[in-house]
């Protein structure tokens, strides 16, 4: 580990991140075994937690889509 690699468990949920492999993302949970994050290009993946390595990211989170009703068919 370099002096900006953290082990996961130095990071918190909500926590914005950058992974080697996958880029930008966003801590979602993260437990003793497992590390959950959301990001921005690749979706939601699962590490363990003691051999994933990350980097604090200043990257912002994107905005979440927005979702409209869909419009009803019925009469």
């Amino acid at each position: 580990m370099d002096a900006t690699t953290k082990s996961s468990s130095s990071f918190k949920a909500k926590s914005r991140v950058d992974h080697a492999v996958f880029g930008s993302g966003t801590v979602l949970e993260m437990n003793e075994l497992h590390t959950t994050i959301a990001f921005d290009e690749s979706g939601t993946r699962k590490f363990m937690t003691s051999i994933v390595k990350l980097v604090p990211s200043s990257t912002p989170a994107p905005e979440p889509p927005v979702r409209r009703k869909k419009e009803s068919t019925r009469s």
